[in-house]
């Protein structure tokens, strides 16, 4: 539960905006099928991407000098409250470091104060939201290499193995952390992972080093103390994703049964089930034939375990027509759609994105195809990055005013138009044409 001053500030922030989401107390997000529910209304919002913010209350534990702690912290705020004044209440957060030695560093400390230092941060991160007017979707896992590199131990190892110690490590990490912020209305819904489902089922193509990167490029700041394991061993296929996926899921409820678990996966593949049939038959080779939507969803189904609540799409450019279709597999399985990051195609771009013109007005149209297939919430990618590197496309709300705009309107159609039900598929793919007209217009494909 948040305490009473967050409560007093929250209220405070509420009444400044009628254009938020009215957060109450003790009200937690729910389901009814594929329905998102808050209070028992249909819930709908846009909301940002902030991966990074846990590294701005922590950036004395990542060694950065004092002068730069208080700019980090500063910005971190200033960034919190912009996103309240443009009445957009939902960030989404990595719960930890991003590099698995950043992990090692904070987290697994062995000094007890770095330890203390480390939750002291997440706790600060998560008072500021509340003062804010925010709710949080912490990713447990960013990537699950860096559970296996802390374990010093292979991706298989991790996914098909309980007793390992990489998932010993991420286990105790999911136990901590849920039993921490379980009564904290802060929590929108807890998230395992992102994107990796995009890892699996790539053995023809990553037999010998496997699908984690077998050189690290600036090697520093991202290797534990130790070996770890380059090699194919680091493969692994969809099915082992989803076998952990329903034990952490099964982990996370019996610590909190009241907040929702999303997946943070990206939409599959375009060829993700027929990729799945390779690795099923040890295939030597790719098999990129694009699946049907009927392959599509069954892709869909295979890496969403009935424990999951919510499904999450990633999705950039134009791919309206596959969304819906996704959306209808998710549908069938009476589950909720959330798209965890969405922009316009970075590529298309020399550049800052969203300096462009058409890009801010491309991703309106992106915005309105997600309303017209009523996806209840949608999280841009990313708000108002800070350090490096910097991952396009970046909102920066004080030299983009137009994807500023686009952001605040986003989400004020949401909210106004959660209510109304998806038209029927036949009509509503009449207008995901146009919308695909509209932003091909503004936003070219580079090949």
């Amino acid at each position: 539960m948040i305490s009473l001053v967050a409560v007093t500030a929250l209220a405070t922030c509420l009444a400044g905006s009628a254009l938020g989401v009215e957060w109450r107390p003790g009200v937690p997000l729910t389901r009814d099928g594929a329905q998102l529910l808050y209070d028992g209304k249909p819930f709908a919002a846009v909301g940002v991407n902030k991966h990074e913010l846990l590294d701005e209350y922590m950036a004395k534990l990542l060694g950065r000098p004092d002068e730069e702690c208080e700019q980090a912290l500063a910005a971190a705020r200033g960034s919190l409250q912009r996103l309240s004044e443009l009445g957009i209440s939902v960030v989404r957060v990595r719960a930890s470091g991003f590099w698995p030695a950043q992990i090692e560093r904070t987290y697994l400390s062995e000094d007890a104060d770095t330890r203390a230092a480390f939750w002291a941060a997440l706790d600060a991160l998560m008072d500021d939201c509340d003062r804010y007017g925010l709710r949080v979707i912490p990713t447990i896992a960013w990537h699950l290499g860096a559970w296996a590199d802390l374990g010093h131990e292979s991706l298989a190892d991790l996914l098909t193995n309980p007793l390992s110690a990489g998932r010993g490590l991420l286990g105790r990490w999911v136990e901590e952390l849920v039993t921490r912020y379980h009564d904290r209305d802060t929590v929108l819904f807890w998230e395992l992972t992102n994107e990796a489902n995009l890892l699996a089922d790539l053995r023809p193509q990553f037999a010998e080093e496997g699908v984690l990167q077998p050189k690290l490029d600036r090697p520093a700041p991202h290797l534990v103390t130790g070996p770890v394991i380059r090699d194919g061993r680091n493969n692994f296929s969809s099915e082992e994703l989803a076998a952990l996926t329903r034990e952490l899921c099964a982990g996370i409820k019996s610590l909190d049964p009241v907040h929702l678990v999303g997946t943070g996966f990206s939409a599959p593949r375009p060829a993700a089930w027929h990729l799945w049939l390779g690795s099923l038959r040890r295939a030597d080779r790719m098999d990129w034939t694009t699946d049907t939507p009927e392959e599509q969803a069954d892709a869909l189904r295979l890496i969403t375990p009935e424990a999951v609540d919510l499904v999450s799409l990633h999705t950039y450019g134009w791919q309206g027509e596959r969304i819906l279709d996704l959306k209808l597999a998710a549908d069938s399985m009476a589950k909720p759609v959330y798209v965890g990051e969405l922009g316009v195609s970075a590529q298309a771009f020399e550049g800052p994105v969203y300096d462009s013109v058409e890009a801010a007005e491309g991703l309106g149209v992106l915005l309105r195809a997600m309303r017209e297939m009523r996806v209840p919430l949608v999280l841009l990618w990313t708000w108002d990055e800070w350090g490096t590197p910097i991952h396009e496309p970046v909102l920066r709300p004080d030299t983009q005013p137009g994807v500023v705009e686009a952001l605040r309107q986003g989400n004020q159609d949401a909210q106004r138009e959660a209510w109304q039900p998806m038209p029927e598929p036949q009509g509503l793919l009449g207008r995901l044409l146009e919308l695909s007209a509209a932003y091909e217009a503004l936003v070219p494909e580079r090949k």
